[in-house]
């Protein structure tokens, strides 16, 4: 809001000040449009019962919140008979309805709650007057005297409105004036009497007439009668007691218009034509005026009156310009007061009405008939013209009053035509402003800087003008100080700008100056001083150390103290005359210059420290020292990580309080600081800032009262701070005499307790104990609802069907539980001191304080009652007990209401029902499957179980089979049946297989082993092994494929099973002399194979079912053998493991089609596939494993072994026959061993340490893997090779038995020649072993490069370390002569036996030749080191007979050591 201020202030300052007329202090405040009001002719002005101002205008009417205007005005639409917007008159009626009368004389209805106008339903009228009653009932007195009843309906949404004599069957009257008496009676004083109604309850009334000769035109009631007055001096008096009338006289034949109480005793009358009558009741005597016998009266027709708080009456006369006052002094006295214009002239052509206005503090406001406004002064009974000097010099004809207002708080209120509203604040506080040039705000004379009290009472002021001005202890003006020291009121020297003062102990006036150094004034005679100055000097070292000196001080040591704005601070020793300036270039050398050059404030503390304010902290030092050199500053500055430092580190002022002995600092940018001592002698800060309600955290100057409160000057306002309550009293511009902003300058406390505070415009002077602060309680009220982005008003929203603050609950849906509520405090006087705090309870605790926003909001509110609560302070800043609350409540969404919880329990149940049944239905459906299931896995298990136990017997049957077929001598019938039986072996065999690998995939257990090759030779080698059924069946076999090679990725294991049960599948169910076709087509993505017959095909149910388990279908016309109903099954387990697809396509009785789709390439495998790679993959011919029967060829034993040369095979079989078998092949090569489980074959084998051990895995006991774990980590059993037998035929299987350290393993059944094979050749690696090693230990190092082969067997890990240790023992006895082979075996912790068998496995030589060996190689080096002679190398080798050593030797090397050692010489 922008006001306009102008102030007029009663300043009493003796001899200096120009007199003004005496009006109370005021301040005028202009609305304007940015304000919200449109439309400035102001008609009337009312405040209705909740405190908010109500402007009748050209343009509607407009209410007033204190911030906001808001206009209320018919509009398109509306529908309401609302014709005109420009209101003249306005009254408040009951039930929150305002009245009020238009241009054109017709009345409306505005309902404040719902904001809606309704026209008066009555036709053929112009009102004169309004009359709201009390029990709702409104009368409306038109020109020609009718009387209108207009009351309201219950549902406030219609209006009705009858002619009371019509309503009542009364004969019409003419209707002068309307009375509501004390028990609110309604008195209709009419051309025919009295009528009297008396109101019920239910707001009916019941009419007494009283008849009178004559007519009744007005009445006053007083404690015990109603006086009536009549024509032609005719007085009647009712008795309230006894309900008579009594008719008396007064002295006039004229009709009595008007009758006022006046006094206890006193009736005032105002005649039609005889002037006034001053009645005496109790003495019947009468006092009358008229215009003949006083010329004060101007006219005998009385036409309006207003009757004052003092009983004086202010009378309008018709034809009259101008206002006459009657008064009693004691007796009745009559003056006339016209207002003149601004041209002295009488002011004509205005309004003739009279306003008269009495405001709270009794003062009268007046404006006479003819125009313009006066102030009425009752000491002087002068009435004097009241304007806004600022935008008229005075009152004139064309700027008209319109209105005039007194509120409860005493503003007045103010319309005309010119200035449109404004707005009047009387000041009360006793805040002065003492200017030097009073006309002139803005002059440099009035801008004070310093000020100070000395010794003898006078009071030095520093002036921007460079000038020093000294008063009296009165502020009496006594001169300026002149450059000769005299003080003369007429020599306005300029000494220099004074910043600051002082008084040392000797009486002499310190001068600190801004530029100029200090001037030190001491006093000669009265009025008289010699004036010495000191100045900084580059070339004295001991001159001031700079010239803008801020502040100054005397310590207890009688030293002067100076803070200088840039130069640090200073001292002088006041002990001597010689002026010597000590600072940080000369002596005081600690001082931190470089941090705090810029002193603004030095003071002492009663201790004698001195504490230093600086731009960049606080020193503290403690002078105790004589020495200046010895004087050290403790530094304190702002740390943002410290909550107890200080809050800013540009200190302006530092106060020691006389009260309660705190440290206050004064910061420019960080509040009031109050110093701490803890008991280490540390300082720490606590902080009050606006966050404290402060007005600004600039404090410019502090002082403090004689109750300890401390006063605080920020830039524009000055506030009251209390160390006790941490109340804070704010007093801004509105509450001082003009806009000003405050200096920085140290304030004053003067011996007789006023405080005074340099200014731009003055000194600011005033008595703490003479302001009083306002007790006004302004009252809360609601001033706008937003719910979301949406603003609420009663007219187009469901949520509040009322005008806000007339509501006391809000009820909200859940899905706007968001929303914003603005408040006012309707305090009229100044709103930029109103500040507001606000709490939701139900939803938090604390108050929250909004300075002066007036608005709370709330988002995403939880459901739930919730209570708002707003509160404020008065315009002094005071907070009051004003709390103005309204309930909130959120309701629950649907889902949250009892229905909804009703509705889930309803549903919950039918779902648990739902869910129960579908539930028992899913249990019925998975218990049947898993029954099924179960029944399958049975099956498999069982099938799996029967599997295993198969392999052996069936491994019995190919064994012999295969050894019978070897035979050349068999004859050819037998050898056909011989054939039979092993493709019938076979065929079981795959079934057993087929089996074993449903159960892999049903564990997760089988693994992908991905290979690349061409797909094209490896079907065809599938397809040979059918060549024989084809033949049979008379089937035409034959493949469809490209000419080029196939490359494909696959299992060739489990692809060899998906195309060989195909095809199988396909001669299953083909008939004679068909065809069946494999055929191979591919494109860039997808490889296909498919089987293509002509069999008897399949119907759809049967294709449904096709790769069920264990399903089968068969057809006694093609084949009398049931099918398995694993192959298909098994098949579409394997090709989905390559992440292929399988379809069929199949017609009955024509044929059907079997298509295997897989990918190119390998990257659709799953990341724990195992990939084969091969180098030549064109070249390579995968063949298909065909059930493990392929036979891997080896050459024979091309010599016979006699008994006892033949090595040793321990067989470890829990199958007799099984083992029988194997003896009986391996015997005629081997000799045998037997043990029938795992257990016994330990034990077997750790005493007879046979050359190679065979063991099946799956016995009791012991397994095979456990004997072999066992073995192989038994040094004397490591170095045997092992080979296993198992029906487990996997390649994870076969992984732990080679990690176990299986020399070979071989699954079942299995080929006895490949058996014996693999024995051969394990026996001659074994050999070889042997060879290489002796060869490589024993060998001269001249040979052993040719012992070094590709692919040379090595020891396993445990042989090796078995070999080095029993090396180092030998080497370590080489020269030992009793070393023998039973200190060898003790040496490897073995028996002699075992030892010479592990010996002989792994050298191949016994261990007295092994011996002999490692002494003869040892003797070999001996000799090529040329170190000893051969004596000396016998007996270093063990040999205690030289002799017996060259017989050794030459039978190791073919040459004797001489010889050898001659050699080498040569």
């Amino acid at each position: 809001m922008k006001n306009i201020k102008f102030i007029y202030l009663l300043i009493l300052l003796y001899c200096t000040i120009c007199k003004i007329d005496a009006q109370p202090p005021h301040t005028f405040t202009q609305y304007k449009t940015s304000d919200g009001l449109y439309q400035k002719t102001i008609m009337h002005i009312l405040q209705d019962t909740k405190g908010f101002i109500w402007f009748a205008t050209w343009d509607g009417i407009y209410k007033f919140d204190g911030y906001h205007f808001k206009n209320y005005k018919n509009r398109k639409g509306n529908n309401n008979g609302f014709n005109n917007s420009r209101i003249d008159y306005l009254a408040e009626g009951e039930q929150s309805y305002l009245w009020m009368i238009s241009y054109d004389l017709q009345v409306y209805r505005f309902d404040m709650e719902n904001e809606i106008f309704l026209s008066l339903p009555y036709s053929n009228y112009q009102a004169e007057s309004i009359h709201p009653s009390h029990y709702g009932h409104t009368w409306i007195i038109t020109n020609k005297g009718d009387l209108i009843e207009a009351y309201n309906s219950t549902d406030r949404k219609t209006l009705r409105a009858y002619n009371f004599f019509d309503k009542n069957h009364l004969s019409k009257s003419k209707v002068y004036n309307l009375l509501e008496d004390d028990k609110n009676n309604l008195w209709i004083l009419s051309q025919a009497g009295i009528y009297k109604l008396i109101f019920n309850k239910n707001h009916s009334y019941t009419i007494h007439y009283y008849k009178l000769p004559n007519s009744v035109y007005d009445a006053t009631e007083t404690d015990t009668d109603i006086y009536f007055s009549g024509s032609k001096g005719r007085i009647w008096r009712y008795n309230k007691k006894n309900n008579k009338f009594t008719l008396f006289y007064a002295a006039t034949q004229s009709n009595i218009n008007i009758i006022r109480n006046i006094g206890p005793n006193k009736l005032f009358l105002g005649t039609k034509d005889d002037g006034i009558l001053i009645y005496e009741i109790s003495q019947g005597t009468t006092a009358h005026f008229t215009a003949q016998t006083n010329k004060e009266l101007k006219n005998n027709y009385i036409k309006e009156v207003f009757i004052d708080s003092r009983n004086e009456v202010w009378i309008r006369s018709a034809n009259t310009l101008g206002i006459t006052h009657l008064s009693f002094n004691p007796v009745p006295q009559l003056k006339h007061f016209t207002i003149k214009d601004r041209y002295n002239e009488q002011t004509v052509n205005s309004r003739p009405e009279m306003y008269v206005c009495e405001d709270i503090n009794h003062n009268l406001w007046i404006h006479p008939s003819g125009g313009g406004l006066g102030y009425y002064e009752r000491k002087t009974n002068i009435l004097k013209p009241f304007f806004n000097t600022e935008r008229q010099s005075g009152w004139d004809s064309e700027n008209k009053v319109t209105a005039i207002f007194s509120d409860r708080q005493g503003n007045l209120w103010l319309g005309s035509y010119n200035n449109g509203l404004e707005k009047v604040t009387f000041n009360t506080n006793p805040f002065h402003l003492y200017q030097n040039v009073p006309s002139d705000n803005e002059s440099l004379e009035n801008y004070t800087r310093a000020n100070f009290q000395d010794s003898k009472g006078n009071i030095w002021m520093g002036i921007k003008d460079q000038t020093i001005r000294i008063y009296d202890n009165s502020l009496h003006f006594k001169g300026f100080l002149t450059k000769d020291g005299s003080i003369s009121p007429f020599q306005k020297d300029k000494i220099g700008t004074a910043y600051c003062f002082t008084e040392d102990h000797k009486g002499r006036i310190w001068i600190g100056t801004k530029g100029d150094g200090i001037i030190i004034a001491t006093p000669l005679q009265k009025n008289k001083y010699a004036l010495n100055y000191h100045m900084h000097e580059t070339t004295n070292l001991h001159s001031l150390s700079d010239n803008n000196v801020y502040s100054m001080c005397e310590d207890k040591y009688k030293r002067m103290w100076i803070a200088t704005f840039g130069g640090g601070v200073n001292y002088v020793n006041l002990n001597t005359n010689d002026y010597i300036f000590y600072h940080s270039a000369n002596s005081l050398k600690k001082y931190p210059i470089n941090l705090c050059s810029r002193a603004r404030y030095v003071i002492s503390d009663s201790i004698g420290r001195i504490w230093i304010g600086t731009t960049n902290g606080l020193l503290l030092t403690d002078v105790t020292s004589t020495r200046a050199e010895d004087i050290t500053f403790k530094h304190y500055t702002y740390d943002d990580t410290n909550p107890n430092s200080l809050s800013n580190n540009n200190i302006h002022q530092i106060l020691f309080s006389k009260i309660n002995g705190n440290i206050y600092l004064a910061t420019f940018g960080g509040g009031l600081n109050k110093a701490i001592q803890d008991n280490n002698g540390n300082l720490l800060f606590q902080a009050y800032t606006t966050q404290n309600h402060l007005p600004a955290n600039v404090i410019l100057s502090i002082e403090e009262d004689n109750k300890g409160n401390l006063w605080l000057a920020t830039e524009e306002e000055l506030c009251k701070f209390n160390p006790s309550t941490k109340e804070v009293i704010t007093y801004s511009s509105w509450d001082l005499p003009t806009y000003f902003k405050f200096n920085e300058g140290e304030a004053l406390h003067t011996p007789n307790n006023y405080l005074l505070f340099n200014t731009f415009k003055g000194a600011l002077y005033f008595h703490p104990d003479s302001i009083r602060n306002s007790e006004y309680i302004p009252p809360i009220v609601f001033t706008q609802f937003q719910s979301g982005e949406k603003i609420i008003t009663p007219s187009d929203s469901s949520l509040i069907h009322k005008n806000i603050d007339d509501i006391y609950q809000i009820t909200l849906p859940h899905h706007q539980n968001a929303f914003n509520i603005q408040f006012a405090a309707l305090d009229m006087k100044n709103h930029d001191n109103l500040f507001y705090a606000y709490r939701l309870d139900g939803f938090e605790t604390n108050w929250n304080y909004i300075g002066q926003e007036r608005s709370a909001n709330y988002t995403n509110l939880p459901k739930g009652h919730y209570i708002l609560k707003v509160r404020s302070t008065n315009s002094d800043g005071i907070w009051v007990d004003n709390t103005r609350s309204i309930d909130i409540t959120v309701l629950p969404s649907f889902w949250e209401t009892p229905w909804a919880y009703l509705l889930y329990t309803l549903l919950i149940s039918v779902i648990i029902f739902i869910t129960s049944y579908i539930l028992f239905v899913i249990y019925r459906l998975k218990h049947k499957v898993s029954i099924e299931q179960e029944i399958s896995d049975i099956k498999l298990r069982f099938f799996t179980n029967i599997s295993h136990e198969l392999r052996t017997p069936l491994t019995l049957i190919t064994g012999p089979v295969e050894q019978l077929l070897n035979n050349k001598t068999i004859e050819d019938k037998a050898r056909e049946q011989l054939l039979i039986i092993e493709r019938n072996a076979n065929r079981m065999l795959r079934l057993v297989n087929q089996i074993l690998d449903f159960r892999k995939i049903q564990n997760k257990k089988m693994k992908m082993h991905v290979q690349q090759f061409d797909l094209l030779p490896f079907i065809r080698q599938i397809m040979e092994n059918f060549n024989y059924l084809a033949n049979e069946q008379h089937i035409n076999l034959s493949l469809n494929a490209p000419e080029h090679p196939v490359i494909l990725w696959a299992d060739i294991d489990k692809l060899e099973k998906i195309i060989f049960n195909l095809i199988s599948n396909a001669f299953k169910y083909t008939p004679k002399e068909k065809n069946i076709i494999v055929k191979v087509t591919e494109n860039e993505k997808i490889i296909s194979i498919s089987i293509i017959d002509q069999g008897i095909g399949m119907t759809k149910n049967q294709l449904k079912r096709l790769f069920i388990r264990f399903e089968t279908f068969s057809d006694q016309h093609i084949h009398t053998q049931e099918s398995t109903g694993i192959g298909l099954s098994l098949t579409k387990e394997l090709v989905e493991m390559h992440n292929g697809t399988i379809t069929v396509e199949s017609q009955p009785n024509e044929g059907s089609c079997f298509t295997v789709n897989l990918q190119k390439g390998n990257g659709h495998f799953s990341p724990n596939t195992e990939f084969i790679v091969s180098d030549d993959i064109m070249n390579k011919t995968i063949k298909p494993i065909m059930a493990n029967n392929t036979i891997i060829t080896t050459t024979e034993d091309s010599e016979q072994k006699t008994e006892e040369n033949k090595d040793s095979i321990l067989l470890v079989e829990d199958n007799d026959e099984l083992r029988r078998f194997l003896k009986t092949i391996l015997a005629e090569s081997y000799s045998i061993l037997e043990a029938d489980n795992g257990e016994t074959g330990i034990k077997i084998a750790l005493e007879q340490l046979p050359d190679i051990i065979i063991s099946d895995i799956m016995m009791p006991q012991k397994n095979g893997i456990e004997l072999l774990n066992e073995l192989k980590n038994n040094i004397s059993t490591s170095h045997i090779p092992i080979i296993l037998l198992s029906a487990k035929s996997s390649i994870e299987s076969k992984l732990e038995g080679m990690q176990y350290g299986a020399d070979d393993y071989i699954t079942k059944p299995f080929s006895a020649t490949y058996l014996k094979a693999r024995i051969h050749n394990l026996v001659e690696q074994r050999k070889r072993l042997q060879q290489i090693y002796c060869q490589t230990l024993f060998s001269p190092k001249s040979e052993k490069k040719s012992v070094k082969e590709e692919n040379m067997p090595v020891l396993s890990v445990s042989d090796q370390k078995f070999m080095d240790k029993l090396i180092q023992t030998i080497t370590e006895n080489m020269d030992n002569c009793d070393f023998s082979v039973d200190n060898m075996a003790l040496s490897v912790d073995m028996s002699r036996s075992n030892f010479f068998r592990k010996l002989k496995g792994i050298t191949g030589q016994s261990p007295i030749d092994f011996l002999k060996q490692m002494k003869m190689k040892r003797a070999l080096q001996l000799i090529e080191s040329k170190e000893y002679n051969i004596s000396e190398i016998a007996y270093m080798v063990g040999f205690n007979d030289a002799h017996y050593f060259s017989k050794c030797f030459k039978q190791t090397y073919g040459i004797s050591p001489t010889e050898y050692k001659n050699n080498i010489d040569r």
